[in-house]
């Protein structure tokens, strides 16, 4: 009897430490996971090892100094300017390619060539300033976004009137205010001969766009009659007009741009 009782501890202690053997071994080579705190059948302690954080990379010296320098108002000025010169040109591309497929009026249809030829031109060097001054392309605001998707559901002469009104009168407007404001306080040297040059093609733009829009268009715009001629505006531009594809000429307008894209007028 003693010797059957004895062969059964033994027995059952032999079967305990077997077990608590395979459970460290287990841990040991990350068949399960760690248990922490005391394993009181081997009357072991463990900690449980907390990972090291992992190091922040440094930047680099010139990202730092960028970081650190502070912009002076005219510099923030100049950012903000080409950031919404950058979108109106965008807009006003699209717009007028989009007058190209749609409009079936040969003065929509060569003025809309001749926006897309001027952008074309400016546009590079409006993207080297951008990127110059560490900035991207900008998004289109939610505006002119919403005159893009009006304009994709209409056709004939209603895109024709909203297009005339809302790119070739509003936009064309709002982009001479802003580069004649921009030419004052400007005086970074490059960027300052960049909208010198570019104002006069701009309002040569709107003095057309004033010229073959209906009377009905001019008036919801609050342009009354046409005190503001193509005239006026022909001897500052007829240089840089020259050069955009919009060029004047003695009997009125000429269009080199609707000639360049294959539009008939």
């Amino acid at each position: 009897m003693k010797c059957t009782s004895f062969c059964i501890v033994a027995g059952a202690s032999a079967f305990m430490l077997a077990g608590a053997v395979r459970a460290e071994s287990a841990t040991a080579y990350g068949n399960t996971p760690a248990t922490p705190g005391p394993v009181r059948a081997l009357g072991i302690a463990t900690e449980q090892v907390k990972p090291k954080p992992a190091a922040r990379p440094a930047l680099f010296a010139p990202a730092a100094a960028a970081h650190s320098r502070r912009m002076t108002a005219e510099q923030r000025e100049e950012r903000r300017f080409l950031k919404e010169a950058a979108a109106s040109s965008r807009f006003e591309a699209e717009a007028a390619r989009m007058a190209l497929g749609k409009s079936n009026d040969p003065g929509v249809r060569s003025f809309a060539a001749t926006l897309i030829n001027h952008h074309a031109s400016a546009g590079n060097e409006l993207l080297h300033m951008l990127h110059g001054r560490g900035m991207a392309a900008p998004m289109l605001p939610n505006d002119q976004r919403k005159v893009l998707n009006r304009l994709a559901k209409l056709h004939g002469s209603k895109f024709d009137r909203e297009f005339l009104k809302e790119v070739a009168l509003k936009n064309q407007e709002e982009d001479v205010q802003a580069y004649e404001k921009a030419s004052l306080v400007t005086r970074e040297p490059r960027l300052k001969g960049w909208v010198d040059r570019t104002l006069p093609t701009l309002r040569y733009h709107l003095a057309t766009a004033e010229r073959i829009a209906p009377a009905d268009v001019k008036l919801a715009r609050g342009v009354a009659g046409s005190p503001r001629s193509a005239n006026q505006f022909v001897s500052r531009a007829s240089v840089a007009t020259r050069s955009m594809g919009a060029a004047p000429t003695a009997g009125g307008m000429q269009f080199g741009g609707a000639a360049q894209l294959g539009v008939s007028r």
